[in-house]
């Protein structure tokens, strides 16, 4: 579809609305049977990430070994959500990957100093009435705060050792088969003390699969792991403002490019390099609210930052922006131009 086919006004297709809050605290047990008993009401016949989580049932040796060095907590809180969730019970399909923008913000860009981080989620429709924030106040471990679909843990935000985790799908021929499960390695890395302690781990084990992990820690550093059949890329800061969007970029990964319809690698790009110039022409100025901003731009309308419209049905449907250390979490419940943010916090 080109501009002129377009209709001159295009109904708003994500009704104003909030994102519900799922609240649980407790030990990591009761949080996870919690959680699970919440999702398992709230959401029926919806599995598809409470089925994902089966795997930690019986975690591969490795990776045990990791889990209990660095958030042995993990190993409590899914073994009660598993107790409530049972066997993978089906019930739900995967819709196809997002089409998501993210970005990490040093405090040396910011108006106030402190750090900013988070993403674009541009998904199908069906996705909307999924979403829900978590927060779990974990006894004698880090409270996580996230965007995330019924049943997952990782999602999209913060947790408070100040680490945030956002994530692109990544056009790519094929996923890698070896390392840790992306998963596995995204909850470790938020558990770390660095984006650099996050890093060493991924180049030390590797990570199973296709994407971007999208990571920044309280010091305002940010870095992408790009992961895909190539190996793992690692893509740092640029004079403090980092962004992704869905194509790779790093040496090992670039060469395994593929596009799933003609016009995605120039999206991709735009919202990539795009999203870095407008940021940078805003800089010591930025703050969540500009970001907001920014991430409203129709500058390739339909398509672009703020999607509208695309090939494969994806549009903008979410927006999360961090300030870890303020412990705030900025929701926005469809396009960033139509909708108001929600602040939720640790």
């Amino acid at each position: 579809m080109t501009r002129s086919e377009l209709p001159r006004a295009m109904p708003r297709s994500i009704p104003t609305g909030t994102i519900p809050l799922i609240a649980v605290e407790g030990t990591a047990y009761d949080c996870g049977r919690h959680y699970a008993e919440i999702v398992m009401e709230k959401y029926p016949g919806f599995r598809e990430y409470l089925d994902m989580a089966y795997y930690w049932r019986d975690l591969p040796h490795p990776e045990k070994q990791l889990v209990e060095k660095r958030a042995p907590h993990l190993l409590d809180l899914y073994r009660g959500l598993l107790e409530v969730a049972g066997p993978p019970g089906g019930g739900s399909a995967t819709s196809p990957g997002g089409r998501c923008t993210s970005l990490g913000l040093s405090g040396s860009v910011t108006l106030d100093g402190q750090p900013i981080s988070g993403q674009t989620k541009d998904t199908p429709l069906d996705r909307v009435p999924r979403y829900i924030v978590l927060r779990m106040r974990i006894e004698d471990a880090p409270t996580i705060l996230v965007l995330a679909y019924p049943g997952e843990v990782m999602g999209y935000g913060m947790w408070s050792t100040g680490m945030t985790i956002f994530r692109n799908t990544l056009f790519s021929k094929a996923a890698s088969t070896e390392g840790l499960s992306w998963v596995v390695f995204g909850l470790l890395a938020l558990a770390a003390h660095s984006v650099h302690e996050a890093a060493d781990l991924a180049m030390q084990y590797g990570c199973r699969g296709s994407g971007n992990l999208f990571l920044s820690d309280g010091s305002g550093e940010s870095l992408s792991i790009e992961m895909n059949i190539g190996g793992v890329s690692i893509l740092p800061q640029k004079d403090g403002i980092l962004t992704h969007a869905n194509h790779p970029e790093g040496e090992e990964t670039r060469p395994y490019e593929a596009y799933p319809f003609k016009g995605a690698k120039e999206d991709s790009v735009y919202r990539m390099h795009g999203l870095w110039r407008l940021l940078d022409a805003e800089r010591g100025r930025l703050t969540p609210q500009k970001v907001l901003m920014l991430l409203a731009d129709h500058t390739m309308y339909p398509g672009g930052t703020c999607k509208h419209f695309s090939e494969d049905g994806a549009q903008t449907t979410a927006v999360v922006i961090a300030e870890p250390t303020q412990g705030r979490l900025h929701v926005v419940r469809g396009q960033p131009c139509c909708n108001w943010p929600v602040t939720y916090t640790l």
